[in-house]
């Protein structure tokens, strides 16, 4: 806890001096939330920054600081359950919108890591779900990075090609041969997975379980029996939100596909 607490005072200092050079409303409210943090006022601080998600305000200082107010309130005499969901959902937002952020990416090992052990102490089991393997494998890469890997493929494709079509010596054919067999594994490879990529990003949503656990339903909104598997997703686990029905949401948990209420749930926000 000792990295957490240099990680929120290096933080501070730094939105601190950040915040008196701006006027925009968001930013004076960001620095109101950052003020509560530093004096204690953990409530207020989580209001300022909730008040800012409502606003729809999103960028990643913005959620890494409401991670840290959560996981204040959650080490604090005024705990409240979830508070260590919501900070796993603020630091995972951060990494949403910041890929590279490694404080947030040790501050939200940091919260599962806590919410393992509180789940080890009660005698309650941690189920950790593998996310899907098409979606594992869309995932090594970004959308982006697998659309260049298919642009690259293409052309390899088309040098091979012209190379057969215009070689005349039998080691020029065998080249165009051996590139456009190339040039078509990438494209077909990196073309399918930047497919997916696409795919996977307007269909879903990732969101983390804010509530020590989120039960799972049927279409009914009838709970799932234990005896048809793990009947509930723990605190701080991240799903994707497939779809709304009221005031339910369709999840993706790892290979698993249920409802759950949407209110158990805090989808991460993007630009």
């Amino acid at each position: 806890m000792n990295r957490r607490a240099a990680v929120l005072a290096a933080w501070l200092a730094a939105l601190g001096a950040a915040g008196s050079a701006s006027a925009g409303p968001n930013e004076e409210q960001l620095g109101r939330g950052v003020a509560a943090l530093e004096r204690g006022a953990v409530d207020e601080a989580i209001d300022d920054f909730e008040l800012l998600a409502d606003r729809g305000f999103v960028h990643p200082d913005a959620s890494f600081d409401r991670g840290l107010g959560y996981v204040a309130r959650a080490r604090s005499p005024q705990a409240r359950p979830g508070d260590l969901g919501k900070a796993a959902a603020a630091f995972a937002e951060t990494l949403w919108l910041r890929p590279a952020d490694a404080e947030a990416e040790s501050a939200l090992e940091l919260v599962t890591t806590e919410i393992a052990r509180r789940r080890a102490r009660e005698g309650t089991e941690l189920v950790a779900a593998r996310p899907s393997l098409g979606r594992a494998v869309a995932g090594l890469l970004s959308e982006g990075a697998w659309s260049v890997g298919a642009a690259l493929g293409s052309l390899l494709l088309s040098l091979g090609l012209a190379l057969r079509l215009f070689g005349h010596k039998s080691h020029t054919l065998l080249s165009g041969a051996v590139t456009a067999s190339i040039g078509a594994a990438a494209l077909v490879l990196c073309g399918s997975l930047a497919f997916a990529s696409g795919r996977y990003r307007c269909s879903s949503q990732p969101a983390v379980v804010v509530v020590a656990e989120a039960r799972l339903l049927d279409e009914r909104g009838v709970p799932v029996p234990q005896s048809a598997g793990h009947a509930a997703i723990p605190e701080g686990a991240t799903v994707y939100l497939l779809g709304r029905r009221g005031s339910r949401s369709r999840v993706e948990w790892g290979s698993t596909e249920a409802w759950v209420e949407s209110a158990d749930i805090r989808t991460l926000a993007s630009r």
